[in-house]
């Protein structure tokens, strides 16, 4: 995940969309999206974004500040 930088989130009608760059590419990720085929994402939070792998279903809280790649901890 640390390829992904966050960029920032768009809150509306109670639903946020967070704006994840890697390379040139910005990638907008909502609730149930599928992030880098690998990971799906369970919560979404103005602090944090929490995925699961898809692989063996670990879990993964990553902080989110802006403008710097994510990092995050395996729950």
């Amino acid at each position: 995940m640390a390829k992904f930088t966050f960029l920032g989130f768009l809150k509306k009608d109670n639903h946020k969309t967070i704006f994840l760059a890697r390379d040139k590419e910005i990638i907008l990720v909502r609730l149930g999206d599928k992030i880098a085929g690998n990971y799906e994402a369970t919560t979404i939070t103005d602090e944090a974004l929490s995925i699961r792998s898809l692989t063996d279903g670990s879990e993964m809280v990553i902080p989110l500040v802006e403008n710097r790649p994510l990092a995050g901890q395996i729950r």
